[in-house]
């Protein structure tokens, strides 16, 4: 069963946004891009510094310390495909809090 972690209201993240959180021990970046709900493990996996300040244009998410490119509907490195993906995590509206399931060996 997933292990939901509630990081706050969802008016807190409206569309367009780009948000810092934890969940437990997770470091997350949320995003609401075109109404829907995205949420990365806020960890570049190349060098594993934060992910939150960099570009995002549409679903594509720059690294801000090496330029790498993410694909935000699957994580994939688009600049090296061969290279480890970011981490994409569930994320929920549940009845008006935002949710995050850090746990991939936990999904639903």
């Amino acid at each position: 069963m997933a292990n939901w972690t509630p990081l706050g209201p969802a008016n807190d993240f409206p569309e367009g946004c780009q948000i810092a959180a934890h969940a437990g021990d997770t470091p997350v970046c949320v995003f609401r891009v075109e109404g829907k709900l995205i949420a990365i493990e806020n960890t570049c996996p190349h060098a594993g510094l934060p992910l939150d300040q960099g570009e995002r244009n549409g679903l594509v998410l720059t690294c801000p310390y090496h330029a790498y490119t993410f694909n935000l509907r699957n994580g994939a490195n688009i600049d090296d495909p061969n290279d480890d993906p970011v981490r994409l995590l569930q994320v929920r509206d549940n009845k008006g809090v935002i949710e995050v399931n850090p746990d991939p060996s936990n999904q639903d």
